[in-house]
């Protein structure tokens, strides 16, 4: 199975009780589930969501088999537009995850932190980016590609072949002339120019989150299966 993208959230709240933490982590995981089947045009995938109660920490995560991957960017006409397509898609459901949560648990702004990781759509991206933009060659990308998807890429015959083909083929942009380093130590700072360079923040000792108690697991392994619960005391 390859990873598409997961999100974690911090939502720094008090603790609440174990069958209130089950209860709601369900209810997250019922609306999050509902969003993802109208809005990521998949054939299949599993779906897993961890929530732990100190403050509440939460994990989603979305996966699916290579094969089911390339049946959606074929949807979308070739792997460029594809590929950008479900990226986009993944995000989005990650931000709908992290919102809700946020409005599921009742946690103002100011005490929400969240973190959203792209998964394969992501860096398949973000390797044609770098081709673009004369950062990798396409044999380059190719190589990171295979990487990337490792024994995965099996299970679609032409996959790969079909990367590095839009590897080669897939427009450069323009190249920008730079300024060498030296000619940009000898250009002159004006007083202005001075006045106006950021001040480094000061850093700010992070606060240990209090120890926590439960943890609550909530998973779909595929649009077929049921949904599971699993409640750990820590």
């Amino acid at each position: 199975m390859l990873d598409l993208g997961s999100t974690d959230f911090n939502l720094a709240i008090n603790a609440i009780d174990a069958s209130r933490l089950e209860t709601l982590s369900g209810v997250l995981f019922d609306e999050w589930e509902t969003y993802v089947d109208r809005h990521l045009a998949l054939p299949d995938y599993s779906l897993f969501l961890q929530v732990e109660e100190g403050s509440i920490n939460g994990w989603g995560k979305i996966r699916s088999a290579a094969g089911v991957l390339v049946v959606g960017i074929s949807a979308y006409g070739g792997l460029i537009s594809g590929i950008e397509t479900i990226s986009k898609q993944v995000g989005a459901t990650g931000k709908y995850l992290a919102d809700h949560a946020q409005r599921t648990f009742s946690c103002p702004d100011n005490q929400t932190t969240v973190r959203r990781k792209g998964g394969v759509p992501a860096a398949l991206q973000k390797l044609f980016a770098r081709v673009q933009s004369g950062e990798l060659t396409p044999a380059e990308a190719s190589i990171q590609a295979e990487a990337l998807l490792g024994d995965e890429a099996s299970e679609v015959p032409g996959f790969i072949d079909a990367l590095k083909d839009a590897f080669r083929s897939c427009p450069r942009h323009p190249q920008q002339i730079q300024l060498s380093l030296d000619e940009l130590a000898e250009m002159p700072l004006t007083e202005t120019a001075k006045s106006r360079l950021p001040r480094a923040p000061k850093r700010r000792t992070p606060e240990l989150p209090p120890p926590l108690h439960y943890r609550v697991e909530v998973w779909r392994e595929s649009k077929k299966k049921r949904k599971q619960t699993k409640l750990t005391a820590l």
